[in-house]
């Protein structure tokens, strides 16, 4: 389910995500950027802008946008009045003229300007076109506000390349899956617009959380991994960045519940959860379990694909996945999955079992019997291995 979010109380339109001490009320950063660029908010505020010199200022901001916006209003009352840097002139009114000009590119020159600091704007109003702008890198906001995009025009197949799974759906089955999924989510066809709230990053800098309201109304939480020095998408999760780590959590309760046969309790928790974390490979098993328990074998089959899609090193999934396609009779899909699975774990005995049981029925004894041996000789004591050794 969506979560509903509270409305700024100036603008009536953005997510009100913060206490303003001027106006007792929750606003927007946009509107906290507003007010708090003329540096009058009370010092108990965290938000509030602390000046140590004319180009010098301390404050919190909670996403790299946030921080950008409040620095171009900055910059934009800093070129309208007199500097004590410049002897009390106007930056504004010095890149009128050549010298003023110069002036100014010396002044900025001095200092070593992180990437992400808007220059390109100060550099644009005030004319100074020989000054060198140092190319801002691509980071995890940009990321995620390109994936957002993509989803907003229903472009799908551009999603691919921003993933950091892209390369699984090089596999055509895989791939088709990806997209029918999600441009069948009706959360993601929802999304009409959106508005960056904030963002976080881990402490070892790899991983990042990026959190907006979309539709002015709901809260949409992209989780992203720093891969090969490029910002990729990980997981989408329709809900407040807090929750992000809450995900194990619903897994136990769910596992809890069918390890107890109690599907109507594992149903409600299924389909609450899978709302909000929507790329969830071990939510998709679990729906899968739940079908199997309720002879279901074709739902369960769908869901347990959708787990394999998200996690083709899932192979837990990939085994009741061939489990449930092979009792839809889809024999040959069956024993190649199988074949899979032992291949990517040779200690992997109920797979080398399930595909002996195959080659019994189709009269392959011989086939049979190499693959039970090996299950006896890794656990002597597998029942399942010894029924099927008698019918060998």
């Amino acid at each position: 389910m969506f979560f509903k979010s509270e409305k700024c109380a100036v603008c009536k339109n953005h997510k009100g995500h913060r206490l303003c001490f001027r106006i007792g009320k929750d606003i927007c950063w946009q509107d906290c950027n507003e007010m708090r660029v003329d540096q009058n908010c009370p010092k108990e505020c965290e938000y509030a802008i602390q000046k140590s010199s004319d180009l010098q200022l301390k404050t919190k901001a909670d996403s790299i946008r946030e921080y950008q916006d409040l620095l171009t209003r900055q910059m934009n009352i800093w070129v309208a009045v007199p500097q004590t840097v410049f002897n009390g002139d106007i930056p504004r009114e010095m890149s009128k003229t050549i010298s003023g000009r110069k002036r100014l590119i010396e002044f900025l020159k001095q200092f070593h300007v992180n990437s992400l600091i808007p220059l390109k704007h100060l550099k644009t109003i005030l004319s100074i076109d020989d000054l060198e702008v140092i190319s801002s890198k691509e980071h995890y906001e940009d990321a995620a506000e390109n994936f957002l995009q993509c989803l907003l025009l229903q472009e799908w197949e551009k999603t691919i390349p921003l993933l950091n799974s892209a390369q699984n759906y090089q596999d055509e089955e895989l791939r088709e899956n990806y997209l029918r999924r999600l441009s069948n989510n009706k959360f993601v066809q929802k999304i009409k617009s959106y508005f960056l709230i904030s963002s976080a990053l881990s402490e070892n800098k790899k991983m990042a959380l990026v959190y907006f309201e979309f539709n002015l109304k709901y809260d949409l939480t992209l989780v992203l991994e720093l891969k090969d020095d490029v910002w990729k998408i990980k997981q989408k999760i329709f809900g407040k960045p807090e929750i992000a780590n809450s995900e194990l959590q619903a897994n136990q309760q769910i596992a809890i519940m069918l390890s107890k046969n109690k599907l109507s309790e594992a149903f409600e928790l299924l389909q609450k959860y899978s709302s909000i974390y929507v790329d969830s490979a071990d939510l998709n098993y679990y729906w899968g379990m739940y079908y199997m328990f309720s002879n279901n074998t074709k739902r369960a089959a769908e869901f347990l694909f959708n787990a394999v899609e998200l996690d083709p090193t899932f192979l837990e999934a990939k085994s009741l996945y061939a489990t449930a396609i092979l009792q839809e009779k889809q024999t040959e899909k069956a024993k190649k999955l199988f074949g899979e699975i032992i291949a990517e774990n040779p200690q992997e005995i109920k797979s080398m079992n399930n595909l002996a049981s195959i080659y019994i029925e189709e009269g392959k004894k011989v086939e049979a019997k190499k693959l039970l041996e090996k299950c006896l000789e890794i656990d002597p004591n597998f029942v399942y291995a010894k029924k099927n050794m008698e019918k060998v």
